[in-house]
Order: C-alpha cells, then structure tokens, then sequence
C-alpha cells in the first residue's frame, strides 16, 4: 500500500462526504441537493429494496433499478458507486474505467453532470487492490453505502457534525449499519475501507478484518493497557511505533509486514470439495466440524504416506483392488494422490450437508489414525468455519461445482467467492482471488469517440453489447459489404482489447477437430507417423480467458453459416447455453470443459442465399442475431456519412441508393462497404469498382432472373438515370 496515495484518496473522499452530509449538495453537480432523505429514500427503494437477482452485468441491473428514478438519486448513486471504487489500484480497476463506470451512471440523469477535475485526479492513484469483495460484490458495497449514507442524512444536524467529527460514533453507526445488512460478510471490506477514508489518522488502511487481527496479535506486546478492540489497539500500537520512530507507520512495509503476515504456501494456494455426507453409509460432517478434520475413505487400502508419488499410490490401488475395473482404480488414484500429496496446508476445503456447505483451511499434512476406524483414518486437519453456507445463496458458478460426484475434487475457480461469504477471506491469497471466476465481468461501456470512428449510432452499438453481455454469443447477419467482420472485430477489440480478440473463418470443410480439438500427425524420429491431440482455436481462446475471468475475451467467427454448424460445434451446444456447467469432450473424456462466461462469441453471417433462415432451431436459441441492412438503421445513411468525413462526393452514395432501390431486396442489396474507399473520388477508380466487384456480385446474385445486368445496373445507365454525366 502506497500511504501517500491513501492521503490523497481519503483527503478527496473526506470531502465529498462532508460536503454531502452536511450541506446535502453534491460534489459532481454543485447546485443539486443529492444528498437528501428524500433522494436516499428513494435510491435504497430503487436498489436496495429491489435487489436483481440475474447473472447480468453489475452496470446493465443498476441501470434497469435507478435510471427511471430522480436526477438527485441517479447522482447520490454515482456519488457513492465512486467512493466504493476511489480506493481501488489500476491492478484491480484502472483510474479511466473507474471515470467511465461512474460517468455511464450520470448519463442516465436529465441533466448534464460529470466528475470535478480535482475528483477524477484522485482516481488515478489508489493505494489498494481489492479483494473478491470488492470486485465479485460492488452490489453489496454500494448497497452498505446507501444505506449508511442514509441513516447518517437522516440525524439531526448537530448528530451528523459529532459523528463525522468523532471516528467512534462514526464507526458505531457503520457497524450498526452492517450488523443489520443481510450481505454484511459482502460488505465488510468495504466498512473498513471507509473508516481509513474518513480518519486515516486513527483507523489503519487495511481492508480485511483477519489482517486487522493478525497485525495486533503479532505486536500486542507492545500494548500496555489491550482493550480487546482491534482497532483501538492497533490505533495504540501505530502511536506508539511513531512515537518511537518520529515517522508514519505503514504495516505494509516490509519491516513490519513480515511480522504478521504468515508465509506464503509454497506453491499457489487452491481450493478443494472433499466430501463426508456419505461415508459407507454414515454423515462423518458433524464429526469433522467437531474434531477439526477432514478424511477420505477407501478403506480397503492400507496407510499410504504423506506426500506419495502417483505411483505409489497406483502401486496401493492395485494391490487392494486388483478385480476392480480400470476407470475405476484411475479414479481412486486420481483422488487419494491429491488428497495425500497435492493438498497443502494454507489450501481452503468445502465439504457439503445438504443445503449446508462448510468451509475451513487446511492445517496439517496427511496423517492415518484408525482409533475412529478405517473409514475415517485418512485425514488431514481442518480449521473449519462452523457457520454454514446456504448452498442456494452461492453464486451459480459455485453451486455447479458443488455438484461433482467424486469424494475429491477441484473447487480453485470458485473458492474465493466461498471464504468471503463464510467470512475468512482474510485467508485468501491474490492468486486464488486473482482465479475466482464468480468475479463481476467488467464489460466496459462503449464511448462517443468509439461510435464516431464507426459512424454509427452511439446507442445502436450500446445495445448490441448488452445484448452480446445478456446472451454471452452473436451473430451479425447481413448482406455483402455492409461491414459485419469489421464491425465485430472493432467491437470486441473495444471490449475485449486487441490481444484478447481472436478473429477465426469457418469454411465447409472446417470440422469439429479444427475448431474444438482432434489428433494431428506427428513424424516419429523412428520414422513412423505418430498423433497428438491438438487444441483449437476455441480450447486455446479459452485458456486465456480463464487467466483473467473479470475481462471479455472475444472470439469472432467469420462466415460462421459456411461451415456445418451442428459437426463443427459438438457439444458445444450446451455449454453454449449453460455456461457454469461442465462436460467432457469427445476426444479428452476424462477433463471436464466448460466455457467461462467471460467468453463472447460473434458470428458473421451473409444473407445473400437467405441462410440466416436455414439455421436450425438449436443455433437460433443460443445466439443473439443483429441484423445489419444497407437499407435499414444503423447501415443506411454510412456511406454519406463516411464522404462527408473524408470531404468527397456524394455521388457514390446516390448510386448506391438507386442500385439498392432497384433489386428491392434487403437481403441482397449492396453494401456500402465497397464504395468505403478514396478510389471513388476519380472516374477511373469509381469504374473499376463498378466493373471488378459489385457488377460481379450483381450478376452472382441474380443469375437467371436478369439477362443483361450491363444494361440494368451498368454505371453509365445508373448514371443517366440519376441526370448525370462523368464524361
């Protein structure tokens, strides 16, 4: 943590603060009363009250919950929504997406409103990267916000003056606040954070209360009178230090990080399921959570040692089940072997009961103790949390992976999210946090300066990717030249960033193995031809999407329709639909695969041999589909528009029009991407256009219903047509 960054963003956060509840004025529009009962009642009706339940994008729900509502509330919102993520570093948010998350929000208001200058300089530092929740759960910060903010607006004001004065009537009514929110293990961080935002000289910059405790534990000694409160004590021990020191204290330095921070697992922490409901019949969990341990059973087979290789625990497999069918002792070994070798102490477990689902740490290596009897003497112990987690509260990406059927499985992508609902997130590591794929996906909204560069609608381009983020695939159907792989590559490169943007073309010989997976040769040194399995291009998309789950990656498909669909895409049918269910490949039976719902994928379709309307009933369900017209919004009127930026004619676009308007046809009209060039600007460019590709369309388009298409839609004769002469 940089201290001198935490000055500047308490300073500005301070600010608003003071000025909102004191004065009730806004900090972003001077001359609006944001701050109000009147407009917090209404925003915690509108959000608080009205929570959305969907898996949609944090900004597309907030906007369906407040955009209807007074310019006082959509403000307070973006006041507060800025506060929550003021703190944050660029290796978390960067200071521009901060700027355009909250601007978004403004926009929604009747009036022009934007970000004081001085505001948005101070989202440019941060001092904090932000745990998962801060980023899986700005909903329930936001939502801890308003309604601390409007308790706070509604005291008198003399008990508004003493409380943001006195940092422990302040922190009383957060915590009164959070003790009374259903979310409070989702919103702590958060109350944390804003106690060091409003007395950074008192309360300590640190957001997890498992740190909070651990740096007063590791320096009680220091205490002469410990009162038993966290804060107050590490407010006594910071005093003391610099006194001593004659200099602020950061416990994120070095010298004093080491001395509470506990060390680092020695390889990347994970996070594992390991089941106990049903142990030969009987539920061994209560026994677990009382005990502190966790166990697996194979009871059949003798003490394996802590730290076995896969051999030998293949070796201790085969010996005690040696009738047993081969997929079966795979799966034994599979088990036993990350139970016994590849959990580490520092690593998280769940376990299951029910609705009931537990979580702990990992505390010990594998031991083997029979005094409870053989099923039970394969452990490891386990500092479990004994409040339980409703399985149903869990976000869908957890609940699916709760639902694996083997006693030892792999819960890294999801075990984050579990430890913060379960109130230890002061044990996560930044790398599993960095893993969690229930994260929020940052969709970035599209800007003005985007839009014009395309000339096309700001809000046509707008809703075409709420929709792509609602149905996670698109197509873009349309006949030639009206710009569809352009489009959707710029789109996703908007989205997603250029090296996160995939591009792909399907032909009619393109097959399953070319997309998904499938053996490729390979020549032996012996000679002899020998086969691997190869990734594709959408396997290899999706391992650098799982690298970053809060990010889009965009994978576009150009000339999806030419390609057999159905042969192509496999079981990607389902997982196209069902993005936090698992399934195995065809060719990898034993990996379980799932797309990650960061993942988008748009198609290009061309329309010329009405294809869009061949495509079975299964495609059309799962895939989004965005017309793209030379006749229809937002393509007509593209090509005028892109003369009059480049200062040429308009004679190209007149032409256009009237070849349009006599094949009256919307699915084989002309695009305006073919006339998109400065060759226009020249009879001789304009003639070789005309003659080398759009005649040539014309006469594909039209075999056998036009006999002269020189004569119909020849330049010369649309030309006379129109009244004019290049000659």
């Amino acid at each position: 943590m940089d201290q001198e960054q935490g000055v500047i963003v308490s300073r500005a956060a301070r600010q608003m603060i003071d000025k909102g509840a004191l004065t009730g004025m806004s900090s972003f529009a001077p001359e609006l009363h944001a701050w109000t009962p009147k407009a917090a009642d209404e925003l915690y009706e509108r959000f608080v009250m009205n929570f959305d339940e969907s898996s949609d994008a944090f900004l597309v729900k907030l906007k369906r919950q407040i955009s209807e509502g007074s310019d006082e509330a959509i403000v307070l919102a973006a006041e507060l929504l800025f506060l929550n993520m003021l703190p944050l570093t660029s290796a978390t948010i960067g200071a521009e997406r901060k700027l355009e998350i909250v601007r978004t929000v403004l926009s929604w208001a009747s009036q022009a409103v934007d970000i004081p200058e001085h505001l948005a300089a101070a989202a440019s530092p941060g001092y904090m990267k932000g745990g998962v929740a801060f980023l899986n759960y700005r909903w329930a910060q936001l939502a801890f916000l308003i309604r601390l903010a409007r308790l706070l607006i509604g005291l008198p004001h003399q008990e508004r003056e003493a409380a943001l004065r006195d940092p422990w009537r302040f922190r009383e009514l957060a915590q009164d606040v959070l003790a009374d929110y259903d979310g409070k293990f989702r919103a702590q961080a958060q109350l944390h954070v804003l106690l060091f935002l409003m007395f950074p000289d008192v309360f300590a910059p640190v957001s997890v209360a498992g740190n909070k405790k651990r740096i007063r534990d590791a320096f009680a000694g220091r205490l002469s009178e410990p009162t038993g409160d966290v804060d107050r004590d590490i407010f006594a021990i910071r005093q003391k230090f610099e006194r001593e020191s004659g200099q602020p204290i950061n416990f994120y330095d070095e010298r004093w990080r080491s001395q509470w921070e506990p060390p680092a697992p020695p390889r990347a922490q994970k996070g594992w399921l390991v089941r106990g409901a049903n142990v030969r019949g009987d539920n061994a969990i209560d026994r677990w959570l009382a005990e502190g341990y966790c166990s697996v059973s194979w009871a059949d087979i003798d003490e394996i040692p802590s730290g076995a290789s896969r051999q030998v625990v293949r070796d201790a497999v085969e010996a005690a089940l040696p009738d047993a069918k081969q997929g079966t002792k795979d799966s034994a070994v599979s088990q036993l072997w990350r139970f016994l070798s590849d959990f580490q102490p520092g690593d998280l477990v769940a376990t299951v009961d029910g609705d009931a689902v537990y979580v702990g740490v990992i505390t010990s290596d594998a031991y083997y103790d029979t005094a409870q009897g053989r099923p039970l003497a394969r452990r490891r112990r386990v500092d479990w949390n004994r409040e339980p987690l409703s399985r149903r509260s869990l976000p869908e990406e957890a609940q699916a992976k709760l639902k694996a059927l083997t006693t030892v499985s792999d819960l890294t992508p999801v075990m984050a999210a579990l430890a913060t609902d379960a109130g230890i997130e002061e044990q996560l590591t930044p790398e599993l946090v960095d893993q969690d794929e229930t994260k929020d996906l940052v969709v970035p909204p599209l800007s003005q300066e985007f839009a014009d560069k395309l000339l096309l609608p700001r809000e046509w381009l707008q809703e075409t990717t709420d929709l792509l983020s609602m149905k996670r695939q698109m197509i873009m159907y349309g006949p030639p030249g009206t710009g569809k792989t352009y489009l959707a590559t710029r789109l996703g490169e908007a989205l997603a960033g250029p090296d996160r943007t995939s591009l792909i073309q399907f032909h009619p010989s393109y097959g399953y193995e070319d997309f998904i997976e499938g053996f490729r040769p390979r020549l032996e040194t012996s000679g002899t031809i020998g086969f691997d399995l190869v990734p594709g291009p959408l396997k290899n998309a999706v391992v650098v999407a799982e690298q970053e789950p809060d990010r889009p990656y965009v994978l576009v498909i150009d000339e999806i329709n030419r390609a057999n669909l159905a042969k192509v895409f496999g079981e990607l049918y389902f997982l196209l639909e069902y993005r936090t269910q698992k399934i195995t490949l065809q060719y990898s039976p034993t990996e379980p695969f799932s797309l990650p719902k960061n993942m988008f994928i748009i198609g290009t379709m061309n329309t010329v041999d009405r294809s869009v309307a061949l495509v079975d009933a299964a495609m059309r369900r799962r895939f989004a589909f965005r017309a793209l017209a030379p006749n229809r919004p937002p393509i007509d009127g593209l090509l005028r528009r892109w003369l009059h930026r480049e200062r040429l004619p308009e004679l190209p676009a007149l032409l256009l029009d009237e070849v349009n308007r006599r094949l009256d046809d919307p699915d084989r009209a002309v695009g305006p991407s073919y006339l998109m060039t400065r060759n226009v600007a020249t009879r001789r460019g304009l003639e070789l256009i005309w003659t080398a590709e759009i005649l040539p369309l014309l006469e594909d388009q039209l075999y056998g219903k036009v006999d002269d298409i020189e004569a119909e839609f020849g330049l010369p004769v649309l030309l006379s047509a129109l009244g004019l002469d290049l000659s």
